[in-house]
Formats: structure tokens, sequence, C-alpha cells
């Protein structure tokens, strides 16, 4: 595979931004396609615009890039698998558990590649963070404690807003962040702010494990506040500057002795392209999901909403 050919599904605007940042990607990718959500005449230069999903799946490419409300995702993300069509879905990539797990069957039945967009798993902060565990720098994990609050939602440079509530349109991250490092929890115990129409408007978990390790994550979507991550060991700990999320100031390494340290983060444009690279190196081993971030996580994550969520309604 030389190049490896893309169709969007989503804003105009968004579709940009993927666009951008394809740029810095390692290997050869290009947008070809775009399904808009958008009621808009706006083009892209050498992208073909469509407004039916069945005759966007029909053209000439090889994987398409999910970005719709989230609650089109499952839909959408069905057709281009039974299209045999790579899918990267952005998160949360289903409503539920349930969904998820009929995406996973036709993955496997049609042997067609899905994976949910969390990028972040990809971004150096991340693959610093797991470096820095693996060596022991901080020892065994204590705790980890994530937060983001941002009022309204992320924004398109941060967290893009999917048109839920706090815990899909936030809460996933911290979710995925105590899974990636802890596992899935034993315990999951949650409280938040529903509105009248049942949005949650802010909630808190806490999450614990088996052997005493513990998460503890909160969101909020009414006020702009601190979004940092805290891994504590006991030889110290690890903390994600704001926003965690995104393209942070830095990663600050605490140890008992006082001494810290602090590593920046810098990498070009938004950061898409380092999940797009892995999309395409698991497409040339002819994998049907990522090693990295594999689809049983993906329902581990999902399944932990599940929880929260039940909890808050």
């Amino acid at each position: 595979m030389n190049q490896l050919t893309w169709g969007f599904i989503g804003s105009i605007e968004k579709a940009k931004t993927f666009v951008s940042d394809i740029q810095f990607a390692t290997y050869p990718h290009q947008l070809t396609a775009l399904l808009t959500i958008d009621d808009t005449a706006e083009r892209l230069p050498d992208v073909e615009t469509f407004s039916d999903l069945h005759q966007f799946l029909q053209s000439d490419i090889d994987a398409v890039y999910i970005a719709s409300p989230y609650t089109m995702h499952y839909a959408q993300a069905k057709q281009c698998l039974l299209y045999g069509k790579a899918v990267l879905c952005e998160r949360p990539v289903t409503k539920n558990a349930d969904e998820l797990r009929h995406l996973m069957q036709l993955s496997e039945h049609n042997h067609t590649f899905l994976m949910e967009a969390m990028w972040i798993r990809f971004l150096p902060t991340i693959k610093k963070v797991l470096s820095l565990i693996s060596s022991s720098a901080i020892g065994e994990i204590v705790s980890v404690k994530a937060s983001l609050n941002y009022k309204g939602g992320g924004g398109e440079s941060a967290l893009p807003n999917t048109g839920g509530g706090a815990l899909f349109e936030l809460g996933i991250y911290p979710v995925f962040l105590c899974t990636l490092l802890l596992g899935k929890p034993e315990y999951v115990q949650a409280t938040g702010r529903l509105t009248e129409t049942g949005e949650d408007e802010f909630f808190s978990a806490f999450l614990s494990y088996e052997n005493g390790q513990y998460g503890f994550i909160e969101t909020n979507k009414l006020v702009r506040g601190d979004s940092s991550a805290i891994i504590i060991g006991e030889r110290g700990s690890i903390q994600i500057k704001n926003p965690w999320s995104a393209k942070p100031e830095g990663i600050e390494v605490d140890f008992n002795d006082g001494t810290k340290v602090l590593h920046k983060s810098e990498w070009n444009g938004v950061g898409l392209y380092f999940e797009l690279d892995e999309v395409y190196e698991s497409l040339q081993q002819e994998a049907i999901e990522s090693q990295l971030y594999c689809q049983h996580f993906s329902l581990d994550v999902m399944e932990t909403l599940d929880d929260i969520r039940k909890q808050l309604s």
C-alpha cells in the first residue's frame, strides 16, 4: 500500500483539520471524499463531497474517519464495515457496549479494520508517561486522578463537542487513562447532576481495583477549570499538565527526594496523524485492529461508561 486513501464523515471544519494534519504523518495519506453533515456550499480542493452515505462508500477510498456526533457513529460505522472500508471512529465509538460488540462482530466477520479514534493514546505525551512507568520511575502506581473542566464542551482545538453530556464529551478521556494505567475497575461509584432533559452537566467517579489501587475522575461542562492528570506512585508522581487530554505544557515528574523533571510537549499540528499512521501500519499487516488500542480495550472503557451512566440516571 503506497498511499492510504481516506473518506471523512463530519463537519467541513473538522475535515480541514484532518487535511492540515496529514502533512506531518510518517506515511502517505490523502483525503479524497467527504460526507458532510454541514449545510454549507464550501468545498475542499481535490475532495469529492457527498450527501448520501451509500454513494460516499462506493467511492474509491480505503478507510473512513468518522467525526459525526456520537449518536450517529454506530449506524455509519456499521455501513462502512459492511462495505469493507476500514473504520477509524471518534470517541465514543458507540452509545453503549452492546452497539460496540456488534461492530466488533462485523469487523471480525468481514475481516475489516475497526478502531476507536482515541487520538491521545498515540500522542508523545501518553507514550512518554507509559515509558516512565515501564521504567519504574515512580515505582508501582497507587492512584490515578484526572479532571476535565470545559465550559460548553472542549472546542475544536481540544475536545470536539460530540453533542452529549459531560460523560460522553469529556468523561471518556479520564476513564481511558485509568483503564490504560490500571485496567478495568472492579468497582465503580459515581455521582453527578442531570439537567431537565437528562443530560449530565458534571460528574465524578471513584474506580477501585482488587490490589488497592484506585482512580478518581471528574468532569464539568459548567465551568472552565483544572484539566490536568496526576499518576501517584510509591516513589513519586507524574503530572500531565493542563490540558492533559490534548497538547499540555508538559509532563512533570516529582520524585520523593524533592527533585523534579519537566518533559515538554512538542509536536507539529494537532496530532491526529499519529493515530492515522497507526491505522496505516495495521492495514499493512492486514490486521483488523490496532495492537496498541485494540477493540476489547474500547469495550472495557465503554462498559465502565455504561456503569457510570446507569448510576447517574
